[in-house]
């Protein structure tokens, strides 16, 4: 591999990052597109000052999860060895990389110690709710909790603080927030990860979230463009193919991330879906021989035409991870990486190999089949993007201790605690409540039955209900159980519901209609905890909730509602069809009060 024989002895200047001050009091990012980025040409002259080598490796951003058979936590050789050898640019962190605050503080230290001249941009998916890496940290109640909220103001908030935690942790730049227009029911991908069904509430509450993040000094992606909301196939599975005409396309799924260019978000992520309307073009699959629609993450149409020209995009575009089927099974990974490149990416995100990757783009420049003033192009648009984060300053030499303690003092701290806790609160949607079965009294000696799906949400519905009991100073008898399938709700429901007072079921995703009420049993209350689309498949019971999530602040905002203590306001950010199709049982805004 070929070795490094530039120097940079370059002194990066400080960018100046215009505000204004929007009407709530909170900072509004001045349109991308007006401001010039001072000293324009420090970065064209960190770029010619660049091997080829090294340009190639500030497009790759792979996973660092394992390392030898073991989690990586720590720097090790291998790890170190990759970083060094492909010049990487970045890299993305899950959950296996990450202990505690005071490891991942000590370990994302380190990364950026290894990084030879340009500092590392460190990333993860933090977006809340379903989809987290920080343990410990404040797990904010997700988009679609957000949604059921529409408060623009708390989307600001929860943006702002999980920027600041992931700040304090040595992480410059979060794939977050989710554009996708969740219309489709049945998307096994976004679902409760999307604001919204409709792309004005998705647009204002994204908004304020990026806004949030980047006061906290960190940098927002949106994802997953042009839109992959209305799917019904995971691209993590297979390839999801979205038929809608052009207008349908501007009118829906385009709007937020048009909203968010014009306001200045620097990082669009790729969607691993075909786009018909906007390129029909075709390829014939690795996996099976068939003929395949172009995914929006190889289209020169999407990707060049629509987002860079028509669009205006002047940023980052980051691929969605290779490693995901619907780019994994029908594209070789060589070919893959060339086409992303091609199309108008800037960084692949996640290759399956990264030594085939790197090479694939060292040996297509090489080949003159991408030339290198293509690639100095992303080069150019990365560097700027550190240089706008700070990443390319100078760091002031912190004592890795107080980076620890300081990061202690931010990470699950009071006041994101606080706001975690009013927007889960915020959002609990009271969807139906015959009878005035609810809010429950809490009595004495109490029996309830509690039943959910898997056992995480059920040890946090006996822990959020013991909580209860304990606060109230009663005491409750808790029966639990968990169920696999529908039937067994029928029979765990019918062996114990009329020996207890209440019913508590907690529902995840439903896939078949369920009959409750001829055993006779009226005192169930459903607590969706996840899509609020369950009510289609169990429509015969008195009282339903939902709180968008099964994580810790949404189950207890859920079960303080159940039993009266906070009243709910939150409204439907989706609407829910009917089974037959006709119409909806429930529309956008739909929600009930005591």
């Amino acid at each position: 591999m070929k070795k490094i024989i530039n120097i940079m002895t370059i002194t990066i200047g400080i960018l100046v990052v215009l505000f204004v001050i929007n009407g709530k009091g909170q900072q509004e990012l001045v349109d991308n597109k007006e401001v010039e980025l001072p000293e324009k040409g420090i970065i064209a002259e960190m770029v010619s000052q660049m091997t080829l080598e090294e340009k190639i490796g500030q497009m790759l951003m792979p996973d660092i999860r394992m390392w030898d058979g073991k989690s990586t936590t720590s720097m090790n050789e291998g790890t170190a060895q990759m970083i060094r050898d492909y010049h990487l640019g970045g890299v993305i962190l899950f959950e296996k990389n990450i202990i505690d605050v005071e490891q991942l503080v000590h370990f994302t230290t380190d990364l950026q110690k290894e990084a030879e001249k340009i500092p590392l941009l460190i990333s993860i998916d933090q977006e809340g709710g379903k989809v987290k890496r920080i343990p410990g940290g404040t797990n904010m109640p997700g988009n679609m909790a957000l949604g059921a909220t529409a408060s623009e103001e708390l989307s600001y908030e929860v943006g702002k603080a999980m920027g600041a935690e992931l700040k304090a942790l040595g992480i410059n730049l979060n794939f977050a927030p989710v554009l996708d227009i969740n219309i489709n029911p049945n998307n096994p991908v976004i679902g409760v990860r999307s604001f919204s069904a409709d792309s004005q509430l998705v647009s204002s509450l994204g908004i304020q979230y990026i806004q949030g993040l980047h006061d906290a000094g960190v940098a927002a992606t949106v994802k997953h463009f042009p839109g992959h909301g209305d799917t019904d196939v995971d691209s993590h599975l297979g390839l999801p193919l979205l038929p809608h005409n052009r207008d349908r396309l501007e009118e829906v799924e385009l709007k937020p991330f048009r909203d968010a260019i014009e306001k200045g978000v620097d990082m669009v992520m790729t969607a691993h879906v075909t786009f018909p309307a906007i390129d029909n073009s075709t390829a014939i699959s690795k996996m099976d021989g068939t003929e395949i629609s172009i995914p929006a993450t190889l289209s020169y149409k999407v990707l060049t035409e629509l987002l860079r020209e028509e669009m205006a995009f002047k940023g980052v575009i980051v691929t969605d991870a290779f490693t995901m089927k619907a780019i994994s099974d029908h594209f070789g990974e060589e070919e893959a990486v060339v086409m992303a490149i091609e199309a108008g990416a800037d960084i692949i995100l996640m290759p399956n190999d990264l030594d085939i990757a790197y090479n694939a783009i060292l040996d297509a420049v090489i080949a003159g089949e991408i030339t290198e003033e293509r690639i100095d192009e992303s080069v150019n648009r990365i560097l700027t993007f550190k240089e706008k984060y700070g990443i390319l300053e100078k760091q002031e030499e912190i004592l890795l201790e107080e980076k620890v303690n300081k990061a202690s003092q931010v990470v699950g701290n009071s006041q994101h605690k606080a706001i975690e806790r009013e927007a889960a609160e915020a959002s609990v949607t009271l969807i139906k409540n015959d009878d005035h079965l609810l809010p429950m009294e809490l009595i004495n000696n109490q029996e309830i039955l509690l039943l959910a799906p898997q056992a995480k949400q059920l040890e946090l519905m006996v822990e959020s209900l013991n909580q209860l009991s304990a606060e109230q100073e009663i005491n409750l008898i808790i029966k639990e159980h968990i169920y696999s399938k529908s039937e067994d709700i029928n029979n765990l429901v019918n062996e114990y519901g009329l020996e207890v007072d209440y019913v508590i079921l907690g529902t995840m995703n439903l896939e078949e209609e369920i009959a409750l009420t001829p055993h006779g049993i009226s005192n169930i209350v459903v607590l969706a905890l996840e899509n609020p689309y369950d009510i289609m498949n169990i429509s015969d019971i008195k009282a339903n909730i939902a709180v968008y999530g099964g994580e810790k602040p949404n189950i207890t905002a859920g079960m303080r509602a159940i039993f009266g203590l906070i009243n709910p306001k939150g409204k439907l950010p989706v609407a829910v069809p009917a089974l037959d199709e006709v119409g909806n049982l429930y529309d956008i805004g739909h929600g009930l009060s005591y």
